[in-house]
């Protein structure tokens, strides 16, 4: 049946094996009953800042290969100009055993090398132009894929139900984005509250209203196509907008019988 067991820590009670082990795997218990059916990619956190000639990632958890991680403290790693694409991975290990752990270990690193081996998953990447300075902030729907000097996240599995999703932070923009372009087509004004409302966008709901939009054949595709559509997207509610702004008004006319 259900139940909630919480030990009591008091002066004088007896620390009993029972109320450590109760310790030990209720919040584990927790997160894997609450992200079984989710997918591998980011649950929460690991955003990424820049200080200086370091990238700093947030704490977060991931969820890869089944496994749920949890990184509690900022992650500094240094980074320097290359002219060229560069991933940040996090690198997964085997599971090592000792007399007091099963530990499930991981490392974050820089690598030139784009394809990702099946111990790795993509955090972000870059390129970054020698004399010029990184950055994590976005302009603009369209400044989440400017190639050079600027934090890309366009690739990055965010776990979801079933299957992984895009970055909530690029869904949020295009939502933002198709509110101050449209006022009268109740799929984008749906879609776009769907977004707003919600922690992390189902994948096929996605595919689902950028099929519509543009009269695509629904299919399976990866987040840079996702993002490239929603992109075209946005550009046709531009000029939507711009016709219907530049359009002569009717002038209204008063008959006299």
């Amino acid at each position: 049946m259900f139940s909630n067991k919480i030990p009591y820590f008091k002066r004088g009670n007896i620390l009993k094996k029972g109320m450590l082990e109760n310790l030990r795997d209720y919040p584990r218990n927790f997160l894997n009953l609450y992200f079984n059916d989710y997918s591998d990619g980011i649950i929460s956190g690991c955003d990424i800042l820049i200080e200086d000639d370091y990238l700093c990632i947030n704490q977060g958890i991931i969820k890869f290969n089944g496994l749920i991680y949890i990184m509690d403290q900022f992650h500094k790693i240094n980074y320097s100009n290359t002219n060229k694409e560069v991933l940040i991975k996090v690198k997964f290990f085997e599971a090592e055993d000792s007399r007091d752990y099963k530990n499930y270990s991981s490392e974050i690193l820089l690598d030139e090398n784009l394809k990702l081996a099946d111990d790795e998953f993509e955090l972000a990447r870059f390129k970054l132009r020698e004399g010029a300075k990184l950055r994590a902030n976005y302009s603009s729907f369209a400044d989440f894929d400017t190639e050079y000097n600027t934090i890309n996240i366009i690739n990055v599995a965010y776990s979801n139900h079933g299957q992984s999703t895009l970055h909530p932070l690029i869904v949020n923009n295009f939502a933002k984005e198709i509110l101050a372009r449209t006022s009268d087509d109740s799929l984008d004004l749906v879609f776009a509250m769907e977004c707003l409302n919600s922690r992390a966008v189902n994948r096929d709901l996605m595919i689902s209203y950028v099929s519509k939009k543009l009269a695509l054949t629904k299919e399976e595709y990866s987040n840079l196509e996702l993002y490239n559509y929603m992109k075209k997207i946005i550009k046709s509610l531009s000029y939507a907008k711009e016709d219907k702004r530049n359009s002569p008004r009717r002038q209204s006319k008063i008959i006299v019988d």
